[in-house]
């Protein structure tokens, strides 16, 4: 091969593709990285540094960092310099681990949310309380909201207008021991399609109606008892989802189970329930609510999984079960999966 060949050859295998791209796919290859690296990546050529002025997706955690001072401070400048820019944050996740003063999150949260933000996570430390701007709930373009942990929500006097929210996945927050505050933000949410709500340490004895026409996905998690037996009330799980496709349900800590409207589309269901004696109703009248919820959905339900607790808490349900796939017509009789106690404890454990 002459010298010149291979010259040429070089030059086209070192030339840099990526560069020649138009500004605007370049911008969404970069939303793709964690916010360090893009702005890192931003810093290789004159003709780069002006791409990080069009990000407008940012992913900050801070274990990426060597140290809590140095990401603490990149967070200050780079909110100092962003709030001079024209275009504002459409997707904005924050991480966080480390102990940090709620004002200076706030102030961060409060910079990085505009009218037209479509992805909101928040991950903050449990003993952290910060709360969460109030104008988020007018944000008509959200898309996705996730929140765990030291998140306050007040909703006092607050209108809430998710016309967009598909997404929502609540964690061990303190506001969802105002089960009413819960209602409204559903209320207000009206083309949701998937819904996670988890605590650890429930508190109230309230009844939680989940009332979503346009649900697709629910997975609800209450595994521990923090209220006595004294306390008034009755706590009871409502579910008015006709259009549900899966349910992942763990729940030991309603004393009531119910379903209104049949979902008639669910595919698979994972059913998880436990009995405690701090409950008000008696064991016998627990077991005959849970067979009964069981029964409804087993007609229609292609998968089922049960948690070996929920298998224990009646000798009757094992019956049922094996009545059913015994006299069920094959290709429409259910599948069943027995998943052990410790797969439903994991993650709140």
């Amino acid at each position: 091969m002459a010298e010149d060949d291979r010259r040429k050859l070089c030059e086209e295998v070192n030339k840099d593709m990526i560069s020649s791209l138009p500004n605007v796919i370049i911008g969404h290859i970069l939303s793709f990285l964690p916010t360090k690296d893009a702005l890192c990546t931003c810093i290789l050529s004159k003709s780069w540094r002006e791409h990080r002025r069009s990000l407008s997706n940012f992913d900050f955690d801070d274990r990426t960092w060597k140290s809590k001072i140095i990401f603490w401070n990149f967070m200050d400048r780079f909110f100092y310099f962003h709030n001079s820019r024209e275009n504002s944050i459409t997707k904005f996740r924050l991480r966080v681990h480390g102990n940090y003063p709620s004002s200076r999150l706030s102030q961060w949260i409060d910079a990085a949310i505009k009218d037209n933000i479509e992805e909101l996570i928040l991950w903050i430390p449990l003993l952290t309380h910060v709360p969460l701007p109030r104008r988020v709930f007018s944000c008509e373009k959200l898309v996705v909201l996730n929140l765990r942990y030291g998140i306050t929500i007040d909703l006092l006097g607050v209108g809430v207008r998710f016309s967009c929210l598909k997404v929502l996945h609540l964690e061990g927050l303190p506001m969802l021991d105002d089960l009413a505050s819960i209602e409204k933000l559903l209320a207000g949410s009206p083309v949701l399609e998937e819904l996670e709500i988890e605590q650890v340490d429930c508190r109230s004895r309230n009844a939680l109606r989940i009332r979503l026409s346009s649900l697709k996905r629910l997975t609800i998690r209450f595994t521990r008892i923090r209220y006595y037996r004294k306390d008034p009330g009755c706590r009871a799980l409502t579910l008015d989802t006709p259009n549900l496709e899966l349910l992942k349900l763990t729940d030991f800590v309603s004393e009531e189970l119910n379903m209104q409207q049949l979902p008639c589309s669910l595919v698979e269901a994972a059913v998880s329930v436990f009995f405690t004696h701090i409950f008000i109703i008696q064991e016998d009248s627990y077991t005959d609510m849970a067979v009964q919820f069981l029964r409804l959905i087993m007609p229609i339900v292609k998968i089922l999984r049960l948690c070996e607790t929920t298998m224990k808490v009646s000798f009757f349900l094992i019956l049922l079960l094996c009545f059913n796939f015994q006299w069920s017509d094959h290709a429409l009789a259910p599948s069943l999966h027995v998943y052990p106690f410790t797969d439903v404890i994991k993650r709140g454990s």
